[in-house]
């Protein structure tokens, strides 16, 4: 604003002095064609000189607008740039959630087997851990999904604010699917265990 006033300003000044400095170098010797002739030159030459300072302070306007946009882009980049940073570091330890979980059904399943070979009834566990494992699936295409929200933030975008938000929904979506992955697993646990404790029992209550 402040250079557009002072663009302004400097037009006014222009069109304000330019009448004056033609009248106040008027010739009053001389044939009257040849007077006009001088004057006509005068003017021309004013107006030349006027529209090249205009094409100057055009030029400063515009140099001025290109050096603010690449200031603001800049500044847009940077704050796009600590978004998907933020971003960035929940889906790591996201991935790090999954990759324990998964062990987590390995060891679950090593179980199972150890405890079919002592005869204990492990179909409602199996069940359970088959279910839990699609829970699984679902998770990793969950924080899959989020990272690609994430990658579509891009600051030249004018829409930026929108795939923020996307990508929050996203990131909701991938911690809630972890979070089922968990409790279908915690589920299985639950099963293996009081199977355990049914057969200990009954073998308890034979002898």
């Amino acid at each position: 604003m402040r250079v557009f006033l002072s663009f302004c300003l400097s037009i006014i000044l222009l069109v304000i002095f330019v009448p004056y400095s033609l009248a106040s170098e008027e010739e009053t010797e001389g044939p009257v064609q040849e007077r006009l002739h001088d004057l006509r030159e005068r003017r021309n030459a004013t107006i030349e000189n006027f529209e090249r300072r205009l094409d100057e302070l055009r030029q400063k306007r515009d140099d001025l607008r290109e050096r603010v946009a690449t200031r603001q882009a800049q500044n847009r980049q940077n704050v796009v740039s600590r978004i998907k940073t933020v971003f960035g570091n929940i889906l790591s330890r996201f991935d790090a959630a999954m990759a324990r979980l998964d062990k987590l059904a390995d060891r679950i399943a090593s179980r199972i087997d150890k405890l079919k070979e002592r005869g204990v009834d492990t179909s409602i566990a199996e069940a359970k851990l088959a279910e839990a494992e699609k829970a699984g699936l679902a998770a990793n295409s969950a924080i899959n999904n989020a990272k690609l929200a994430v990658e579509a933030i891009d600051a030249s975008s004018v829409s930026v604010k929108d795939a923020v938000h996307a990508a929050t929904a996203a990131v909701k979506d991938a911690k809630k699917a972890l979070f089922d992955y968990h409790k279908a697993l915690v589920a299985v646990l639950r099963e293996l265990k009081a199977a355990a404790s049914l057969r200990e029992g009954t073998n308890g209550a034979s002898e």
